[in-house]
């Protein structure tokens, strides 16, 4: 007796098989895979003037890290700054979503230091919308070693100026305190969770050699490479280099995620600057 023979594939089956596949790599990739894909991305900001004591120095930014625990991508994390070693970093909000997860952020903050490294924060809308009181947040970032900066500027050391607003989403930043009688210095950075407000800025406001944002996580889910929506606040940014009011700006994909926990076609963001005489 012949075997039966075997099933014929027609084309339309075989495209719905192949499809379905590329479908469940997808979801395997944007739930399991990329989320925890982190990306070291590297960039040079030229400043005029810049003294040969600041030539080289290194700003590492974090975003949106939407904590909970401390987690594999976290301690990624750690051993890229370790390796970046950088003198500055800063985190540009929505770090915590919830009062619970405060222990987590000093521990986020003891993991991120080094010989001599400055760590600095502003707020973005979640620390607000989750309700976290802002002398507990001031606490436990100063318990990990970190600075926490509202619509103020400061000085670093090394003669860097540093402003900062508190998050512009949620209506809690005020740019006046924050570039009010703004020192001169060797090189400005300035430092505002949502981007939206760097087109808000009133004209004629200082301005900066590296302005650092992130709120958009990139577009977090991005098919065919283009971004379904961004969240308000966000204005006409999405992800990398800009031109703003106050000079040059980088928003950062950032390092979470929010509200779906995917991201596809755009993984977790370290960027990385370097200032350079220029």
């Amino acid at each position: 007796m012949r075997p039966p023979a075997p099933p014929s594939i027609t084309r339309r089956t075989f495209l719905r098989s192949a499809a379905a596949g590329a479908v469940g790599l997808g979801a395997a990739d944007g739930f399991l895979i990329e989320p925890r894909w982190l990306e070291i991305t590297r960039h040079d900001v030229h400043v005029a003037g810049l003294p040969r004591s600041l030539d080289g120095f290194t700003i590492a930014q974090l975003t949106d890290v939407h904590l909970t625990s401390i987690g594999g991508l976290h301690e990624s994390l750690f051993a890229a700054v370790q390796k970046v070693a950088p003198q500055l970093v800063v985190l540009t909000g929505d770090v915590i979503d919830a009062e619970a997860s405060l222990g987590a952020l000093t521990g986020l903050c003891k993991g991120l230091e080094g010989s001599g490294r400055k760590v600095l924060a502003t707020l973005g809308n979640w620390e607000h919308w989750g309700k976290v009181p802002v002398e507990r947040l001031d606490e436990a970032y100063a318990r990990g070693g970190a600075r926490l900066l509202g619509n103020e500027h400061t000085r670093l050391p090394e003669g860097l100026v540093v402003a900062a607003t508190d998050d512009f989403c949620s209506g809690h930043h005020d740019v006046v305190p924050a570039l009010r009688h703004l020192p001169e210095g060797p090189a400005r950075l300035f430092l505002t969770h949502a981007p939206g407000l760097l087109d808000e800025v009133p004209p004629g406001a200082p301005r900066f050699d590296l302005a650092l944002s992130g709120h958009t996580h990139g577009g977090q889910v991005r098919p065919l490479g283009f971004s379904l929506a961004v969240p308000p606040g966000s204005g006409r940014f999405v992800a990398g280099p800009y031109e703003t009011r106050v000079g040059p700006a980088y928003v950062s994909r950032g390092i979470g995620t929010s509200v779906v926990p995917a991201r596809f076609l755009c993984r977790p963001e370290l960027p990385v600057f370097r200032l350079v005489q220029g």
